[in-house]
Order: structure tokens, then sequence, then C-alpha cells
């Protein structure tokens, strides 16, 4: 696979993106704690080694999880997480920054005339981009049906804001027959003024609020509430916007989509509900697709998935779609009807669902 991929990006017109001295950012996502399927750092440096017999100079960046407290709510903490997995420097052959800061509160609001005309927060360093390249792991996803080049961008590239703005309705709130006066949650908000105590209950200033939920996390009571998106259209179009935002601050001809479509697994690499395992891939591995065009890349991959027989002992198998030409994720995910966010960016311009397949030996 590590041959085929060198095969892949000499392919791709990769050198009429990267040129001498332009700064490239790989994105990837390095994995959570105890989790196994995330993308083996040898892809990751290999397209760095590719940049740079082009003369560009590779930054791998990813950024911070949602969650403040959680293992990967800092730059710190998941560095520590990614170094577990191989992600170091020394492994990859170019320095790995965390892209929106070290709590995710780095960005810069980009307004796109999507399907909900928000401000995307994005990822405040990338706009020091001069070519973006993304490696993806395929695999499931519990939101939106699956995550693949548009998942790795959309919510990988914005800040915790953005993240919350995908994941949530509204900024959190303090339930005040339920609030004790115990302050916590004035110690772990990072943004001075956005929680106040107003007599002994607490309080959220809404416009300074960054999302990052440690209020919530750390109230004992569960006085602080927040209310989670769960309409998957919403989501997807959501999710397109996310990506139509990244993909007009770096230009949609400085970019390339590498799908990695190996140890398929059902869930995102982070899920699992966060209890720290992998599955059995639901289909063999296929290969690597690459296009500049993240929605045909997307959709390229979906398709082969589905084209395959599925793996006994997973949950394909489980929710009876073994059989080649069955669309495992609609099978997994029946709720979600994934293609909404593929015809989301297709109507934004990011790209095409049609697509032609040009095999590599």
């Amino acid at each position: 696979m590590v041959v085929k991929l060198d095969r892949v990006l000499k392919e791709s017109e990769l050198s009429g993106i990267v040129g001498p001295g332009d700064k490239v950012f790989v994105k990837c996502h390095m994995g959570a704690p105890l989790t196994t399927r995330y993308l083996r750092p040898i892809y990751v440096r290999r397209i760095v080694e590719r940049v740079k017999s082009l003369g560009g100079k590779p930054t791998v960046i990813e950024t911070t999880g949602l969650g403040l407290l959680d293992p990967r709510g800092t730059a710190g903490k998941y560095m520590k997480v990614g170094a577990s997995h191989g992600f170091t420097e020394e492994v990859l052959g170019a320095p790995i920054v965390i892209a929106d800061g070290e709590l995710g509160l780095d960005s810069m609001d980009v307004r796109v005339g999507g399907a909900r005309g928000w401000d995307v927060p994005v990822a405040g360093m990338l706009s020091e981009a001069d070519a973006l390249i993304s490696a993806a792991h395929f695999k499931g996803h519990i939101s939106v049906g699956f995550g693949g080049a548009m998942k790795n961008v959309g919510v990988g590239l914005v800040s915790k804001k953005g993240k919350f703005m995908f994941h949530y309705k509204e900024m959190p709130k303090v339930n005040e027959g339920g609030c004790n006066g115990c302050g916590h949650c004035l110690e772990v908000c990072p943004v001075k003024g956005a929680v106040k105590m107003r007599g002994d209950k607490a309080a959220i200033d809404a416009e300074l609020c960054v999302g990052c939920l440690a209020c919530v996390a750390k109230c004992e009571p569960r006085a602080i509430v927040v209310k989670r998106r769960e309409d998957p259209t919403e989501l997807q179009l959501r999710l397109a916007d996310m990506v139509a935002a990244v993909m007009s601050v770096v230009g949609k001809e400085n970019a390339l989509f590498v799908n990695f479509l190996l140890e398929v697994d059902w869930q995102c690499d982070c899920e699992h509900f966060q209890e720290g395992w992998s599955d059995v891939p639901i289909v063999p591995d296929l290969g690597i697709v690459a296009s500049k065009d993240p929605v045909a890349a997307d959709a390229a991959s979906m398709d082969l998935i589905n084209r395959a027989p599925g793996m006994s002992g997973s949950r394909a198998e489980e929710v009876g779609a073994l059989g080649a030409g069955t669309d495992k994720f609609a099978a997994i995910y029946p709720k979600i009807g994934w293609r909404v966010a593929l015809r989301a960016c297709e109507e934004l311009g990011v790209g095409s669902t049609a697509y032609e397949v040009v095999q590599v030996g």
C-alpha cells in the first residue's frame, strides 16, 4: 500500500498544486485514546516526502477536539495522544501543529452562502496555507453517515466553536434551579467574562461563549444544559457549509484529497461512545482514492465500499449488509440519508458527485 500510495501521488498531479517554497498543510486525524483504526503514520510520512520532493514545505496539521476537558481537548493533550499512536515529527518528517491553537480558540469567521448562512469559525492558521492535502481514513460516522474527505476538512479544520455549532443547537445555559453556586464553571472557563455569578447563581454570556463544554463537564449538579442537533439533514447541511468555508480560504485549485479505504470501521476514529475501542472493519481493504475534488473522492469511496462484500463478524453482518452492492452505511445508519452532504456540497460549488475512475497499478 505504501508503494501504491507513491504511485497515486505521482499520478494525481500534485506537482500542479505544490511548488518550491510553498507552505503545504497535510491534514489527518491522529486518533483517540485506545483506538486502533486511525490512519497509520507511515502513509502521512509518504505524503510529506512527496511534498518535499516537489520543493514544498510540509506541516502536518490537526485541530483540538470538541470538549476542552476531553483527552484531545487542548493542543498539548492531543499531541500526547498523537505521539502514543506514532504521530511525531521524527516519524512523519515534518512538524505537527494544532491549527486552532492551544485551547482551540484561534479561529477566523468565514461567511458562506450555504443553506444556513452562518459564519463558520475556521481554524485560524488555515489562512497561511499555500496548499492543502487531506489524508483521510474513510469510515462511518454516527452523525452524518460517513467520514471522508469532506468531514476531514469540514469538521476537522474548524475551531472548537465551529465544532460546537455543528453538533449543538445553541450555547450552554444554566438551569438556575439546579445551580448550587459552587463557581467551578468560572474556574474552568477559558474566556474571561463568559461565565459570571449573578448573586448565588452562574450565568453564561452566549455572545462570549465559545462552546468548549468545560463548564458542562465540570458542573457536578448538572445544572448547565446543552441541546444536541438530532436532525441528520441539518447536520449534513452544516457540514457542507463548513467544507465550503475551508475551501474558500484555501482555494479549490490548491487542494488534494486522499481517502484511505483501509480498516474501514463503522464509526469515527474518535467515536465508539468514547469508550476507547475499535471494531472489525466492515469491508476488506479496498485501496486509496485521490482527487482534487472532495465530493468526487467521497462519492467514489462510498461506491467502492457498497460494491464490496461485507466482512463476517463486522457491524455490516449485524445489520444484514454483507452482500456486494448493499448500501453499507445506509443499513448501519438507516435514519441518515448520507447523500445529503454530497448534494449540498455540489450545490455550493465545492465539487461534483460525477466522477471517472482512473486506476493506478
